[in-house]
């Protein structure tokens, strides 16, 4: 097959609707109009904001509206758009492909929220204190700017963070306007480098394209994160190393030099623009005859698009993409399409001796007509899109990339590994365990960082996964215990990557296998009310390495998420079944984690796909299974279910007080529609494969001692995994 047949990402310029002068009288010169002028009523009409897929989103019927553009870094092309009023009245639609919004509502009460959510579950926010009056329509514009406006404008409303669950009454207007003037503040000048003049622009009520250009290539230039024991939103320089950037703020605006304008030596906007546009150019060609003869889209000599050294988590371009490549023989999905790309944060390679930064690591949003055969959960027959990390690396020696001096490179790591936040939402279900009392089990939100350690990795010459030969992984970096976390494979039926071990950084000279099924390490908890959990609750001790629970749980429980903010670097050291006795790591790797990780008190406000349909399988007394249907109904503000499990504990013998061993089974189900565009999943089939006994998760009995059922669905949220849980403790 062609190497690389496949990925071109279209960014198309927002439609802007931009305001149009009339002239004076007496017959002088018309009066020049600034483009950037705020709008703040315009008619009601889609073509007042330039929106072209119809008439919108909300009722219909509705006799006002907004509208306006979404992007971040480019135009969020497909994305759902939630409008909500005052009382917590909302309606939502989506944007079209230049990005662009419009919605009809009746009645809404100002100030009014606008948020987007993309496919990756991302969320950007805006605000107006405009009046949407009968038959006129309100602009809203939606980005990283518009975010941190209403971030500091929500602040002492009591919502942790524009990514949590808040309607316009919580917009603190006394703060909005000063919210809107150290905004303004922190970028003038770089305004000033990207080429605008305005002095009357506004982040919100101007209308401006998202194509690079302009107050885009600001918005290209700024990093969006939230801090991690607040949620308030954060702007970076995206331009620099990750290391070495501070918050812009008014106090410390944005840096002229870091301003993404096109002969900016780093991977800007349009070199990225260049590269998706050869990509998707490759994948409209439908004939795969036709394709394979375009010598531009085999890039055979790696010069183009993919180095001929590409190396993503061990895997080469094929298996790395293998979603994409999923079609007959493996070619890609004639008709996919790559956009929305978000440049996350430049740094360097490990090891890198070059004098800049020469890494790039770049979130775009994938849409495909189906996947194939070839995918990794199966075939999918309805289109689909979904979020992918890209590794760039900078060449200045390159003459034919597309991408400028830029090239997709991968991360080049051996292994199979990551990390990232994870939240649990726990509800109880045996009503004898629900008090926040010493002895029960209450509901939480729960906060940890979950580490993802494959037993297996990629063998790229024989194009087949092979056991990794690893012994354990010490995991050591921000907010962790300064011995690091160490991962070992799991005796838990079921349990396919590594769990917790031990959190004191012990690494035997032998084996290592570890009882638990976690892969997490908890950070902290609250009730689900937001109070406290009852004292006790936390262990003090961890315990026996490899045995005992307390392994899993940061001691004491974590009150600073300070360390825990975006991109921070976590070091990974591999020890190798091939050198037992060995207590020096054969491997040293890196990751960063993309997103901040936040307190459970924080977390609490994230939306959640709602489980309840299926408590019924947790709710004792049920029966052993061989197969569990998960049931949900889906959030309108929550990504879409990916993930399904379902775990058991029972004591051998059953309900045994004295002497006994205790049995685990953890059996997971990836979503494979999880990311269609026609229609989101709502229950996914769990089925326990036959195998050593017992071959069933066993029944669950209401006072039985250690008898313990639990069911999960995961979205992936800004980065972030966010668990609805249901559990039943006896």
């Amino acid at each position: 097959m062609n190497r690389i047949q496949l990925i071109t990402l279209s960014a198309t310029l927002a439609a802007a609707g931009f305001l149009a002068g009339c002239g004076g009288g007496g017959g002088s010169a018309p009066a020049a109009v600034d483009p950037l002028a705020p709008q703040g009523v315009v008619d009601l009409s889609a073509t007042s904001f330039g929106y072209v897929d119809g008439s919108g989103g909300g009722d219909g019927g509705g006799s006002s509206g907004a509208g306006g553009g979404a992007g971040d870094g480019s135009p969020l092309r497909k994305a759902v758009v939630v409008v909500t009023d005052a009382t917590g009245k909302s309606v939502s639609g989506l944007t079209d492909d230049n990005g662009v919004y419009f919605v009809k509502f009746s009645n809404f009460t100002s100030p009014i929220v606008a948020k987007v959510v993309d496919a990756g579950g991302n969320v950007l926010t805006s605000v107006t204190d405009e009046s949407a009056v009968a038959g006129k329509a309100v602009r809203i514009m939606i980005n990283p700017l518009t975010d941190k406006i209403v971030s500091d404008a929500v602040v002492s409303s009591g919502v942790p963070g524009t990514d949590k669950n808040f309607d316009g009454s919580k917009i603190d207007m006394a703060k909005l306007a000063q919210a809107k003037k150290d905004l303004l503040t922190s970028v003038r000048a770089a305004l000033g480098a990207a080429g605008v003049t305005s002095t009357v622009f506004d982040p919100i009520k101007s209308p401006y394209a998202y194509d690079g250009t302009g107050v885009d290539a600001l918005i290209e230039s700024v990093s969006h994160t939230r801090d991690p024991n607040t949620g308030a939103t954060q702007l970076r320089a995206k331009l620099v190393n990750v290391d070495t950037t501070s918050l812009i703020t008014a106090a410390t605006p944005l840096a002229t030099n870091l301003v993404a304008t096109p002969n900016n030596p780093v991977l800007t906007f349009s070199k990225l623009q260049a590269w998706t546009n050869e990509i998707n150019r490759c994948l409209a060609i439908t004939s795969s005859t036709a394709r394979q003869a375009d010598v531009a889209c085999q890039d055979a000599d790696g010069t183009r698009r993919a180095s001929l050294n590409f190396m993503h988590n061990s895997k080469d371009f094929g298996e790395e993409f293998r979603t994409l490549l999923s079609d007959t023989n493996t070619t890609a999905v004639a008709g996919s399409s790559f956009r929305n790309p978000v440049l996350l944060f430049v740094g360097k390679y490990a090891g890198s001796a070059a004098a800049y930064d020469d890494l790039a690591v770049v979130e775009f949003t994938i849409r495909q007509p189906f996947i194939g055969s070839n995918g990794p959960n199966g075939a999918v027959a309805t289109p689909v899109e979904y979020t992918q990390v890209l590794v760039f690396k900078r060449d200045d020696t390159l003459t034919r990339a597309n991408a400028g001096n830029w090239i997709l490179h991968g991360n080049q790591r051996n292994f199979q590994f990551s990390l990232n936040p994870r939240y649990e939402r726990y509800s109880q279900q045996n009503p004898a365990k629900q008090s926040n009392t010493s002895g029960s089990n209450p509901s939480y939100m729960r906060t940890q960082i979950r580490f993802y350690v494959d037993s297996m990795r990629y063998d790229i010459p024989t194009k087949t996964y092979v056991n990794a030969n690893i012994r354990a992984v010490r995991v050591t970096g921000p907010g962790l215990p300064a011995p690091g976390v160490v991962m070992t494979p799991s005796s838990v039926a079921g349990q396919t990557t590594f769990s917790v071990h031990n959190s004191i950084g012990q690494v035997d000279t032998t084996p290592m296998v570890t009882a638990l099924a976690s892969n997490s390490f908890r950070l902290n908890a609250v009730a689900l009310d937001g109070t406290a959990l009852f004292s006790g609750y936390w262990p003090t001790s961890t315990g026996a390495v490899g045995v005992s629970g307390g392994n899993a749980f940061a001691i004491p429980a974590v009150t600073d998420f300070s360390p825990f903010i975006a991109y921070s670097k976590y070091t990974f050291e591999f020890f190798l079944n091939s050198n037992q006795g060995n207590t020096t790591p054969e491997a040293i790797e890196y990751a960063r984690i993309l997103a901040p990780i936040v307190s459970p008190s924080n977390a609490l406000g994230l939306p959640v796909n709602d489980l309840s349909r299926s408590a019924a399988l947790v709710t004792a007394p049920q029966g052993s299974i061989t197969s569990a249907t998960i049931q949900w109904t889906n959030n309108l503000n929550s990504p879409p279910v990916d993930v399904a499990y379902i775990y058991a504990e029972e004591r051998s013998p059953k309900g045994a007080a004295g002497t006994f061993t205790t049995n685990k089974w953890n059996y997971t189900s990836n979503v494979a529609a999880a990311y269609s565009t026609n229609n989101s999943p709502t229950n996914a089939v769990i089925s326990i494969p036959a195998g050593p006994v017992p071959t069933a998760i066993p029944s669950l009995v209401a006072g039985s001692a250690g008898d313990y059922r639990e069911i999960g669905i995961r979205s992936s949220q800004g980065r972030a995994f966010v668990f609805s849980i249901f559990g039943w403790n006896n």
